[in-house]
């Protein structure tokens, strides 16, 4: 008789079918076509062919520009070098929606017939944005604009934001807009890509009525933290010693009316859940819910759930210091974009690649009594290089030697671990268990 684990292999989707498609699209001749400034670039044969280009720019570039170009011409057995200047005008060709595109072959093929970790049969997701600095230059300050400082500096902003799937660690979309682009506008954009089984996490700046009523009409669930002095409905739950109650909202405020009438939406009544959540320092906080059954949602599975959310924000902490984000390879709003949208898609790579070797250290430690992770640090810097022979070849062998090396060094899981948070000065500006592994 087959082992649940046996049956549970049959649906697991390995990596290595994951970039198979990935490698497809890669050298697939439309996506060339499709994904090139004009009809006329990329062909004639030159140093850098278009596949090239894509594979250099996924080989996290963190170096002297010059010095990664040279390297990456050896990697791919190329006796004749590169200069900055003809990848820059390579690279001017390339639409940054290229790595939007592979993205979404990864994404497609991950969620297809596949089993991923779910919440109660829900796939557990976050919405929120944050904001980057840029580098300097005339085109990226009209393109993302910027923030003043107090000094009167001019400093190069951008507002990002993602959808993110927490449990499975997996950015299902992302964006990257002007520094004044409001987090609710770019909301919209992610809400495209939810599904009828997703339940989204939201922290309090999302806290509106027009959202909770669009969520709803397109029947996807949400937890969203509130706002005090939000609607009176609220601020009157919170003077209640009532832990959680279903109420009607039937008045909405002109400012959302507005919102629902852009999108085609007209405001009708709607219930939602309020649920207090009491925090570790005794505050207490109210959630907002669409999930209003309160014996199959229990007001006390509400703290975990809602504090799932931050995974989205380990994972912006992972882009900008462990892939440093905020490092570009160009001074053009072209290149700020391809760089962005090539770093979502790399911490995808490293995602699933991770997952594989995850399952099989598992396995093998299965009797230890501490569980363990895939350091997501060090498995970046061993993607350097190696991520470029797996998409280039197709022996196997790289993959497999690769998760090997994922598998060094893991990190134990402390369940239910919190440290207090002490601010003190130091001197240090690099910190001996801080390093980059790229």
């Amino acid at each position: 008789m087959r082992t649940k684990e046996a049956l549970k292999m049959d649906k697991y989707k390995n990596g290595t079918t994951i970039i198979e498609k990935v490698k497809a699209k890669i050298y697939d001749p439309n996506y060339k076509m499709s994904n090139r400034i004009s009809p006329e670039d990329f062909t004639r044969e030159r140093k850098m062919p278009f596949s090239s280009l894509i594979l250099f720019m996924l080989n996290i570039i963190k170096q002297t520009l010059q010095k990664e170009l040279t390297n990456f011409m050896n990697l791919i057995s190329r006796k004749d070098n590169i200069t900055k200047s003809a990848f820059s005008q390579s690279r001017i060709k390339l639409k940054p929606e290229a790595f939007v595109e592979l993205n979404e072959v990864l994404i497609n093929e991950f969620y297809t017939d596949n089993i991923i970790q779910k919440w109660n049969g829900f796939r557990l997701c976050a919405i929120d944005g944050s904001t980057i600095s840029l580098p300097y230059s005339k085109d990226i300050l009209e393109t993302f604009s910027s923030n003043r400082h107090p000094s009167n500096l001019i400093l190069p902003m951008a507002q990002i934001s993602s959808f993110y799937d927490v449990l499975n660690e997996i950015i299902i979309n992302s964006t990257i807009n002007n520094y004044y682009t409001g987090e609710f506008d770019l909301a919209i954009t992610h809400i495209k890509k939810a599904k009828l089984n997703d339940l989204i996490l939201f922290d309090r700046g999302y806290c509106a009525i027009w959202l909770c009523y669009l969520l709803l009409s397109q029947k996807i669930n949400f937890v969203i933290r509130a706002q005090q002095n939000f609607i009176s409905e609220i601020d009157s739950f919170w003077n209640t010693n009532k832990m959680s109650t279903i109420i009607e909202i039937t008045r909405c405020p002109n400012t959302s009316k507005d919102r629902l009438q852009k999108l085609g939406l007209t405001f009708k009544p709607i219930k939602i859940r309020l649920v207090k959540v009491k925090l570790d320092n005794e505050n207490i906080e109210v959630l907002l819910t669409s999930l209003l059954d309160e014996e199959e949602y229990q007001k006390e599975i509400f703290k975990d759930l809602y504090f799932m959310r931050w995974g989205i924000e380990v994972n912006y902490d992972h882009l900008k210091n462990n892939l440093q984000l905020e490092n570009f390879t160009g001074l053009s709003s072209i290149a700020i974009k391809q760089d962005f949208f090539a770093s979502m898609f790399i911490t995808n790579i490293q995602t699933i690649l991770a997952r594989d070797a995850q399952f099989e250290m598992e396995k093998e430690k299965k009797n230890n009594r501490r569980k363990y992770k895939i350091n997501r640090n060090l498995s970046l810097g061993f993607m350097k290089d190696r991520i470029v022979n797996i998409l280039m070849n197709d022996d196997k062998n790289y993959m497999e030697d690769l998760k090997r090396l994922f598998q060094m060094e893991p990190v134990p899981i402390r369940k239910g671990r919190k440290f207090p948070r002490i601010f003190h000065r130091s001197n240090k500006k690099y910190h001996m268990n801080k390093k980059k592994a790229v």
